[in-house]
């Protein structure tokens, strides 16, 4: 129950911010919006404003803009007046439907950064410090004689505060003895300490941790680390996506069941994570609906792109062909991406 619950929460939240991204692009633009729906099936809540009616439906799982002039709906009469051309989709530049298609997933990515934002105002952010805070038994050093406790502040006397300078310095320096100086006591202390490549990390280490606290920062600072923490994960999914593609790793892509098994796993460690686990799917499914596949929004602004070097619109069956293949495609990722989920969760491979 919580796995549904959870679930239903996050792709609410995915699908309500693609959707309104669509609609404010839209209403900006001056195209009349006939319908904002959130959700499928018997509506449940609903009224019209400006000519726009915003409808809430039982399934939650969807939505979607009616607007004018769209793709599909040229010869639906939403409303009983003729729409002026101003307010038509169709009759807009190739910018402007340009941007109000690409606003979805944009608006995706956006409000991952207000998710993550969110997040660091109110959890604040964990700093590490150069003290130590544990040392492994055994390892390289607490075989020199380092405790925890001690802070370090040079490697090979040259002085360091940053707790990631030192660990790159350790992590690149395997099988190489570094002299480490550290305080103790208001003493300084050397050590000659040995890094011990790891096979699980793939780098050196010597067997400490160092020391984090959480420190609060204010809202345009939250924000700041949430566009921050957004665009490191939209590099890391593109570098994943280009090594996948490349043969480097494996490919490994989730789909429905996968995503709804990592969503109750985020729900259970608490609310938090959830909410970042939100915020990540959210850039996916931002950068997803950016794809140059017919049906996604990409590959409608491809087609914008094509109707702009021909400079004519294309045929109505031309545009019917390329959908029908993009649905095949989708259809065949979403097969494979079950097929993947089914052997995760219940064969475990």
């Amino acid at each position: 129950m919580l796995t549904i619950i959870a679930f239903i929460f996050v792709f609410s939240i995915l699908v309500f911010f693609h959707e309104f991204g669509h609609f404010i692009a839209a209403k900006a633009s001056g195209v009349r919006v006939y319908k904002f729906a959130f959700g499928f099936g018997p509506r449940i809540l609903g009224f019209t404003k400006n000519q726009t009616e915003y409808v809430i439906c039982l399934i939650p799982l969807g939505g979607y803009v009616k607007m004018a002039g769209e793709m599909g709906q040229e010869n639906v009469k939403e409303i009983s007046e003729e729409v002026p051309e101003e307010q038509r989709f169709d009759k807009k530049s190739l910018g402007i439907r340009a941007l109000i298609v690409a606003l979805g997933p944009f608006m995706n990515i956006f409000t991952s950064v207000i998710i993550f934002s969110l997040i660091f105002f109110v959890n604040g952010i964990p700093i590490t410090t150069n003290n130590i805070y544990t040392v492994v038994e055994n390892g390289p050093a607490d075989q020199a004689g380092i405790l925890p406790g001690d802070k370090i502040i040079a490697v090979d006397s040259i002085k360091m505060d940053n707790p990631n300078e030192i660990a790159n310095i350790i992590n690149k320096r395997s099988g190489e003895m570094l002299k480490i100086t550290v305080s103790r006591a208001e003493e300084s202390i050397d050590f000659f300490v040995t890094p011990k490549y790891d096979e699980d990390y793939k780098r050196g280490l010597i067997g400490i941790t160092f020391d984090i606290f959480i420190k609060k920062i204010n809202i345009f600072s939250a924000l700041g680390r949430g566009l921050i923490t957004t665009v490191s994960i939209t590099k890391l999914i593109f570098s994943n996506t280009v090594e996948m593609i490349t043969g480097k790793v494996p490919v490994e892509i989730a789909g429905p069941l996968g995503i709804a098994q990592m969503t109750g796993q985020a729900a259970k460690l608490g609310f938090l994570n959830l909410l970042y686990f939100t915020a990540i799917l959210s850039i996916f499914i931002g950068l997803f609906n950016l794809l140059p596949i017919p049906i996604l929004d990409g590959g409608h602004i491809i087609i914008l792109a094509i109707e702009k070097l021909r400079g004519k619109p294309l045929e109505a069956e031309k545009i019917n062909l390329i959908y029908l293949i993009g649905i095949s495609f989708i259809i065949i990722i979403f097969i494979f991406a079950t097929y993947k989920d089914i052997l995760r969760i219940f064969v475990n491979k």
